[in-house]
């Protein structure tokens, strides 16, 4: 046997793309389709036809897989008058891509046909195109003929099928596609088979793994950075050798040790966690700094970089426009090339004129060239940013009052449209005195200058602008009306000497706080709105006294402290805090407002009615809660607290969330309140005295009203206890007593509880029984009338209850052995001390002004 070896290195590649060529004589289904997708190509779905014995057959060329099929159609249909090729079976048709290894390949042999036994040594055999003899394909002259082959792979597990793709030849009328009727026998076969079948299983597996995020090969980051990294980074033991260092995609947050690298001219930190840029200012020879994909908030402390020629700082979380061109036009005069896309931007509207207006040395921004024209325009624009005497002129007013106009406009717009003054004002020497009103809304303006000598100017308005501080005002000693909104301030300063202010208006801005004295002086401020900003504590308005309206909604205040900082504002009728956090976090947000500043009159946009008044007094009238806690010690860090005195304060409830803030609170002091239980106070773990002196103690938890009206008998039990209803009182009672010892213990660490002056009668309803670890009961100045109720209180050792109703001990008294040392009861009605055999332990009894007849 002879056999050509003529192998190509060119073509034995590791892995190749190569087409299935499918039998035109057979039909392709779908079923066979998905089986060879599920299991591979196998021996019997490829040695049915002569040329497959034994060999799957691919081919690169798309042509070669179809002219078989189109000739055979051709054939099969020939004498159908009415069938052409723009019937489906021809415009349609499926491929089957595969990836395949190829291992040991030859050329095949005319003389011999294509099967193992011929070709023992190889893996696969092809067939160059111009050896395969077909009327379809015909010979063709183009490039790609000679380097199409088709291809037979013995070994079966070589070839790894991969997708299958449907496509169409586009003709003048267009049909149906194929595809669709393919996807829905795919779909009704799934249908049929059950949920749990292997196809949909497998079907449904697929899914997930083509909708899963890529996974992306970690490698090690470098938090840190020292002498022994950059050296290594860099390959070289020589600083002064280093040009190009690139950090990219690591976990760094500053930049260390890098003063050393004096000849650095090119540093990529892209990738990133860098929040400021304050490291690289000493590398003075420094000419591309890529600081991209990182969360740089400022430029400030970038500076020194005058060599530098191209910068990015894409995708960071800048955001003063202002504040970072100037940095950058004092610290890099020689920059070519910058980068600034994706950054919240405040002004993105005039972000590329303002840039390129103020670095003139510029040739691209974001990726674009600057032409000649784009300059001349930033360059007029620019200049329009400046306060000049021209505008001065053109945008000023003269009248001395407000007219009585009701509009929402600030007082400069509206008298700058009134009277405008003329260019007649600068033939005068002193026509800056004259002006009043100044409205530059929309200047585009960067900072304000040129004031010094406006010592007139009463209502001026800055809004729409690009201010980032409040300077250039300090000379405006007359100024009454102040408007700021839409700029980019993110402080509230420079207006300590306007003292005449009454209206101050900051919307729109990136306000975050307010400083402590920033309105001491203002004292005659009655209108301040600082809607639209990030503003998180009121602390800074506890000495604005003389407001009267204030409007601070779509902020970020959330506690519920900071309405306490407004307490002190006895003026205010009006408070807008809309869109707050607070509004949906604060339960009963409304009611608990109007509580704390009951001088208002319109919260939130709508008017104050007296029933919600009176709704809010119910609600929390008598509240102790966390929040009164944390105004009264000026913080809410509650950890720190070992005392709770809270005496004299018409206290009802306690509520204090979270409790576990107060876990260190061991001692309690609530003397002289209206409380009815222990309330909130049984979550407090750790209270070890427990002080409710002069309150109103019916039990431990409060009670739950009874659902049913009292019987007659009941009712003229408790009006006349002497009635012949008494013994069923009794078995009441008893019933309550057996309940009460089947409750579980709360409170387990408190040992002293006074409970003096509380209008106690009845013990059994107090619960006492939970207290399982008490040591001094102090319940004088009750009415009580018997003792009982105590019996689970195994470590009691001081029991006072002087000043009392008690007649005598019944039978379950001090039925069980006591712990009890001392025992107080002075100022009784005692006439026998019988039934006191049971107190083995007691040490002290004291028995003064009772009526003891017997002697014991």
């Amino acid at each position: 046997m002879k056999i050509c070896m003529i192998q190509s290195k060119k073509l034995n590649s590791i892995r190749n793309i190569f087409i299935q060529v499918f039998d035109p004589e057979v039909t392709v289904k779908k079923k066979h389709l998905l089986q060879i997708l599920e299991r591979g190509f196998k021996d019997s779905e490829t040695s049915k036809l002569p040329l497959r014995k034994e060999a799957v057959i691919l081919a690169n060329s798309l042509s070669m897989c179809e002219c078989p099929r189109i000739e055979f159609l051709q054939q099969k249909y020939k004498d159908e008058k009415n069938y052409s090729l723009e019937h489906e079976l021809f415009r349609h048709g499926i491929l089957l891509i595969t990836k395949v290894f190829l291992g040991q390949s030859v050329q095949a042999c005319e003389q011999d046909s294509i099967n193992q036994a011929n070709y023992p040594m190889v893996n696969s055999v092809f067939v160059p195109r111009k050896y395969i003899l077909n009327s379809v394909m015909g010979q063709r002259n183009c490039d790609c003929s000679a380097r199409q082959y088709k291809w037979f792979v013995f070994d079966h597990d070589l070839v790894l099928p991969e997708y299958i793709v449907e496509f169409e030849y586009i003709t003048v009328v267009k049909a149906r596609s194929l595809f669709s009727s393919f996807n829905n026998v795919i779909l009704e076969e799934s249908k049929k088979n059950s949920e749990g079948s292997v196809l949909s299983q497998d079907l449904k597996f697929d899914d997930e793994v083509i909708k899963m995020d890529p996974r992306i090969k970690p490698r090690p980051k470098l938090i840190s950075l020292d002498d022994k990294t950059i050296l290594s980074l860099a390959k070289t033991s020589i600083y002064s050798h280093i040009v190009n260092l690139n950090l990219h995609g690591n976990s760094l947050s500053k930049l260390r040790d890098l003063s050393k690298l004096t000849g650095l001219r090119k540093l990529s930190i892209s990738f990133n966690e860098f929040t400021c840029l304050d490291d690289v200012y000493h590398l003075y020879n420094l000419e591309y700094l890529d600081a991209s994909h990182n969360h740089v908030i400022t430029l400030e402390g970038f500076r020194g970089l005058m060599k530098l020629k191209h910068l990015d700082l894409s995708w960071n979380q800048l955001k003063k426009s202002g504040d970072e061109i100037s940095m950058l036009c004092k610290h890099t005069t020689s920059l070519l090339t910058l980068d600034i896309r994706h950054n919240p931007w405040q002004k993105p509207a005039t972000l590329r004129l303002s840039v390129i207006g103020r670095l003139k040395t510029l040739t691209h921004l974001d990726g674009l060239f600057i032409s000649e024209e784009e300059a001349t325009a930033a360059m007029k624009f620019i200049t329009g940013t400046k306060i000049t005497q021209l505008s001065l002129l053109r945008h000023s007013g003269t009248k001395e009052e407000r007219p009585r106009i009701l509009s929402i406009w600030p007082s400069a717009k509206i008298l700058t449209q009134i009277s405008k003054s003329g260019p007649h004002l600068h033939l005068s020497g002193n026509w800056y005195l004259k002006i009043t009103a100044l409205n530059l809304d929309g200047q585009h303006l960067f900072e304000i200058t040129n004031l010094e000598k406006l010592e007139n100017l009463k209502w001026a308005s800055f809004s729409n602008n690009s201010l980032t501080k409040m300077e250039g005002l300090e000379s405006c000693v007359n100024l009454e009306e102040l408007t700021l909104d839409g700029n980019c301030i993110s402080k509230i300063e420079g207006i300590s000497k306007l003292t005449k202010l009454t209206r101050l208006s900051i919307n729109n801005n990136l306000l975050t706080g307010l400083e402590k004295h920033t309105f001491d002086n203002l004292l005659h401020l009655h209108f301040l709105s600082l809607e639209n900003n990030r503003i998180t504590s009121l602390s800074g308005l506890q000495k604005a006294i003389t407001l009267t309206e204030l409007y601070i909604s779509n902020n970020y205040i959330a506690l519920n402290q900071e309405i306490y900082n407004l307490k002190g504002l006895c003026n205010l009728v009006i408070l807008d805090l809309y869109g707050n956090i607070i509004v949906w976090n604060q339960e009963n947000y409304r009611l608990f407002v109007i509580f704390h500043l009951p001088e208002l009159k319109a919260l939130d946009g709508i008017s104050i009615e007296p029933p919600e008044t009176e709704c809010a007094k119910d609600l929390f009238g008598g509240r102790l809660t966390s929040d009164m806690i944390a105004e009264r010690h000026g913080h809410s860090n509650f950890t720190q607290m070992q005392e709770l005195n809270w005496t004299s304060s018409s206290i009802r409830t306690v509520d204090l969330i979270p409790v576990d803030q107060f876990r260190n609170v061991c001692n309690v002091n609530l003397q002289n309140n209206n409380l009815t239980s222990f309330s909130g106070l049984i979550y407090l773990p750790n209270v070890k005295v427990l002080c409710l002196n002069y309150n109103h103690i019916e039990s431990i938890m409060p009670r739950v009203k009874p659902q049913t009206h009292l019987t007659n008998r009941q009712l003229l039990y408790q009006k006349v206890p002497s009635s012949g209803y008494g013994q069923q009182g009794t078995s009441k009672i008893n019933r309550d007593t057996t309940s009460s010892e089947n409750l579980l213990p709360i409170m387990h660490s408190l040992e002293v509880l006074h409970l003096g002056y509380n209008g106690i009668c009845n013990l059994i309803q107090l619960q006492l029984n939970r207290l399982r670890n008490l040591k001094f009961l102090f319940l004088q100045g009750n009415e009580i009338s018997q003792i009982e109720g105590l019996d689970s209180l195994a470590v009691l050792q001081e029991l006072v209850v002087d000043h009392n109703r008690i007649r005598a001990f019944n039978d379950s008294a001090f039925a069980k052995p006591s712990s009890l040392l001392a025992l107080h009861l002075e100022e009784n009605r005692l006439r026998e001390l019988s039934k006191l055999q049971p107190l083995v332990k007691l040490e002290k009894l004291f028995l003064g002004y009772n009526k003891i007849q017997i002697p014991v």
